[in-house]
């Protein structure tokens, strides 16, 4: 009878491995995060089998006055594709402008319409060179960076591995993917409630699955890069991830429903971080998610407070 249960529990453990590991090729870019491995930094380029993806640039046709000295560069998070970008990002981006502020939307990795879903490092680069576009057509010294999810780690990555940091003055972070991440949001997406094994357990048992995911989904190919024991991922998030100079501002909600879990995965609990979570800011306010609260217009004036501080 011990036997019998336990091979139930296997068959059990298999199918729920193999629900996740389809559900990953149809979803768009992820973040399974946990704590961080013991091994050191490696500021490498990634996986040679994760390709770059494109880039979606605005025209830079601003220029900062007096009272707002610093261009805005805002990089979305992963949620929806590229055609929904306008109407996702359209209260932040006519908050900023509004307040005065030169503000550019810049989406990289762009693979099949999906933003931040090629090599993180490349991504990174990609940001690193239309800061540089910008700081050079707007005669400014620094930007300012507005991150939403997965556009949080590219920037990080920008700011911490490429040593972006000095051309920034001030980074404000959307529900950023941290550390401690389960993954069990995604999980729920596919209607698995209460698993016996997280998502970051699933891809830890399966080592070849970013190889997999190159060859059939090459949007999904940088899986690889966010698990714990990928260099990408100990590069930016071994040790500090905030850097010298640069001054951080997080918001969070509560109730956010992908990163999991919502009070660790996206606490940046670093020193000199402004650290927030929404529904302590904004109590009497409509409940925001993961996604939506880049969406609020209490996250747009928020985020003029920070950048005007």
């Amino acid at each position: 009878m011990d036997h019998d249960h336990r091979v139930e529990g296997a068959v059990e453990r298999m199918r729920i491995a193999a629900k996740f590991a389809t559900g990953l090729i149809s979803v768009g870019m992820v973040a399974l995060m946990a704590a961080p491995a013991a091994a050191g930094p490696d500021a490498g380029s990634g996986s040679a089998a994760v390709p770059t993806g494109g880039t979606i640039e605005p025209s830079i046709d601003c220029t900062p006055d007096s009272a707002h000295p610093r261009p805005v560069v805002v990089l979305p998070g992963a949620d929806g594709t590229v055609t929904d970008t306008a109407a996702q990002w359209s209260t932040m981006l006519t908050t900023l402008r509004e307040a005065g502020y030169c503000a550019f939307l810049f989406q990289g990795g762009v693979i099949s319409g999906n933003r931040w879903s090629g090599d993180i490092p490349s991504a990174a680069q990609q940001v690193a060179d239309f800061v540089n576009k910008v700081r050079w057509t707007t005669g400014t010294d620094q930007v300012d960076l507005v991150a939403h999810s997965a556009g949080t780690i590219v920037g990080n990555y920008f700011l911490k591995v490429l040593g972006g940091a000095p051309a920034v003055a001030r980074a404000v972070l959307l529900t950023p993917e941290v550390r401690g991440c389960d993954g069990a949001g995604f999980l729920g997406a596919y209607g698995i409630k209460n698993s016996p094994i997280s998502p970051v357990q699933v891809v830890s048992a399966l080592p070849f699955l970013g190889t997999v995911l190159a060859v059939i989904a090459p949007d999904k190919a940088n899986l690889v890069q966010l698990m714990p024991s990928s260099p990408v991922y100990q590069a930016v998030f071994d040790g500090q991830v905030t850097q010298p100079g640069v001054r951080y501002s997080v918001l969070s909600t509560r109730n956010d429903e992908l990163a999991t879990p919502a009070t660790v995965c996206t606490n940046l609990t670093e020193a000199g971080v402004n650290m927030n979570f929404y529904e302590d800011l904004f109590p009497s306010a409509a409940p925001v998610g993961h996604s939506s609260l880049r969406s609020s217009p209490d996250t747009a004036n928020w985020v003029v407070q920070q950048l005007d501080s």
